[in-house]
């Protein structure tokens, strides 16, 4: 047996095939039919015996306390850290839920626990302390910690304001509805040598289906990320299969960092079952617990599995990241990845999901999403809107959580890459008792946002959504182009949700017809514009990703996901083509500069 510690994993390396036996048997156990199967006395004792092998992989500290061939001197080589750990293990059992190694009972007992186990009680964690991060360079750390005054008004910030009405008039003395437009728009980011640094997670999935090309390919991804580090950036890789291990600690990517990363990654190999609340937990803790933070952050999670009880764990480990203010982006790759959760971290993370059809482009979605990370201009995004006259804001669309507070209602964005744009379609009810006047003030909004090229708080000057009212209607009046094309968007991206969840339930023929419905509303617009025509084309690309069941389970799902919450946000990470073959047209609409930047340079990088 040998021993090991360091930055590396800090853990002691056991020989791996008890645990390749341990999984052989779960795997038979799967196998067996399911009616009347019963996990025997026999199979439990078999687990029991091979599970020191999980231990060693996953739980270094707990095989050093139940095998009696260690030395107390031995368990003294262990780091002090890893010593404050979760009292107990899981595993996936033969029920769907998962097994449980108690260890008040001494690693005598097993018993089964439901998917809605509590994930305080049995996620493994192989380490507890993670404040060995590495400092931050004198300028970043004194950027990092500036104060937080109350803003001043000012127009100068990187964020913009702007308001539009579907129709410039209005006609006088009757009630009727309105859209209307607000738009946040972005300025153009630093360059490359000007952006700011990034703390990133990489959490790798390395499970026994990631073995062969894929491992290579997500070897080589993570290398072209770890290759465009500044010196500034920190970077911590955590792998994952039954249970997550810190490969690297969050280091400086200095030419020592960058050196240690790439031989880490190097060494990275696939077996074993999927736990990816096992991943982000350690991902989230690394985030949690460090002692220095760059003002830019974010986890990559990167899987090709199915994992059937995480879904239960989402919501609290997505709390988490939201109070660390660390954005979650979700990577599944190939037909057979787990599409419902992956999107559903997306949805909850305000961030895109991201499928990866063909396993050699995940280099290039890794680095259309670090590409925008490295353009953040702006976070902690509030957009106020406050009705105006007595009108009344009936209904704001928009993806991103929202709270009213009298007439106000609070927009929160979590950051803006450079060049971005978010656009809030509103409906608003304008009473026949303010007509009358020649000019009306519909809406007043504004926005108030962390600017971090200036390193401070800003406040925007409130703008005024305005229109102009007539004795008469002019039906030669045409509807505002951005304000149709934002109508048009909202409208396809409820057609996809709406279609998705009809072939989840297998109601296809349900789910075709909606996408029909939306498909000859789009073809009766007045106007052809480019993003008309972008929208029509996702359609298309839908109905053959829920011709059938096949096509739907076979990437189909994961399709329309990826595209319905880059709608949903205004967001994407790369331009990946889509299962019909054809280059998806509507990710222009959201594709930054700087992400199509590192996409041309991950095309060219040699791995």
């Amino acid at each position: 047996m040998s021993t090991s510690s360091g930055s590396s994993g800090d853990s002691i390396s056991l020989p791996m095939h008890s645990h390749e036996e341990w999984w052989a048997a779960w795997q038979q156990q799967q196998r067996q039919p399911r009616q009347g199967r019963r996990p025997t006395a026999s199979w439990l004792s078999n687990v029991c015996l091979s599970l020191s092998g999980c231990l060693s992989g996953c739980f270094p500290v707990l095989r050093s306390r139940h095998s009696a061939r260690h030395s107390r001197s031995h368990r003294h080589q262990i780091p002090q850290r890893q010593v404050q750990m979760r009292r107990r293990l899981t595993f996936p059992n033969a029920t769907g839920g998962v097994a449980v190694w108690d260890h008040a009972l001494q690693g005598h007992m097993l018993h089964a626990a439901s998917p809605n186990v509590n994930l305080d009680d049995v996620l493994p964690t192989a380490e507890s302390d993670f404040t060995d991060d590495d400092p931050l360079p004198t300028a970043a750390a004194s950027a990092a910690a500036f104060a937080e005054p109350e803003p001043d008004a000012s127009s100068s910030g990187v964020l913009s304001v702007t308001t539009r009405v579907e129709y410039s008039a209005l006609v006088s003395g009757m009630s009727q509805d309105v859209y209307g437009l607000v738009t946040v728009q972005a300025g153009t980011g630093p360059l490359q040598a000007e952006r700011q640094p990034m703390d990133l997670v990489v959490v790798l999935d390395v499970s026994g289906s990631m073995m062969g090309d894929r491992i290579s390919q997500v070897k080589d991804a993570t290398r072209f990320i770890l290759d465009q580090a500044c010196r500034g950036d920190r970077i911590s890789i955590v792998s994952f299969n039954s249970c997550a291990r810190r490969d690297l600690r969050l280091r400086i990517m200095d030419a020592v960092g960058k050196d240690e990363a790439n031989r880490i990654t190097t060494l990275l190999s696939a077996g074993g079952g999927t736990s990816i609340a096992a991943g982000m937990d350690m991902a989230l803790s690394i985030m949690e617990q460090r002692r220095h933070k760059n003002k830019v952050s974010a986890i990559l999670v990167l899987t090709d599995g199915q994992d059937s009880w995480t879904a239960s764990q989402l919501p609290k480990l997505m709390q988490r990241a939201a109070a660390a203010s660390c954005p979650v982006y979700a990577f599944g790759f190939g037909s057979d990845h787990d599409a419902v959760l992956l999107s559903a971290i997306a949805e909850q993370a305000k961030t895109p999901f991201t499928f990866v059809e063909d396993t050699s482009k995940i280099r290039e979605a890794f680095a259309g999403a670090v590409g925008g990370l490295s353009s953040i201009v702006a976070q902690r995004v509030q957009l106020s809107l406050t009705s105006q006259s007595q009108v009344t804001l009936k209904v704001v669309h928009t993806a991103f959580p929202s709270q009213q507070r009298g007439g106000e209602t609070t927009i929160m964005i979590p950051d803006m890459f450079a060049s971005e744009r978010r656009d809030v379609l509103v409906e608003l009810s304008v009473p026949a008792a303010v007509q009358g006047q020649q000019q009306i003030s519909l809406l007043l909004a504004s926005a108030r946002y962390v600017d971090l090229q200036q390193n401070c708080l800003v406040q925007t000057p409130p703008v005024v959504m305005e229109a102009m009212q007539l004795e008469e209607p002019q039906p030669e009046i045409e509807p505002d182009e951005e304000v149709t094309a934002q109508r048009e968007r909202v409208e396809v991206t409820r057609a996809l949700n709406d279609a998705a969840a009809a072939s989840d339930r297998g109601q296809f023929d349900v789910a075709l017809q909606v996408i029909e419905d939306c498909d000859g509303r789009m073809k009766k617009a007045k106007k052809q514009t480019a993003a008309n025509r972008s929208l029509t084309l996702e359609l298309v690309e839908a109905r053959e990703s829920m011709r059938n069941r096949e096509a739907w389970e076979s990437g189909g799902r994961a399709e329309l996901r990826d595209a319905a919450q880059m709608h949903s946000i205004q967001r994407t990470t790369s331009v990946l083509e889509g299962a019909g073959g054809s280059r998806r047209a509507s990710r222009s609409m959201y594709l930054s500069e700087t992400q199509d930047d590192w996409i041309r340079r991950s095309q060219s990088h040699a791995g």
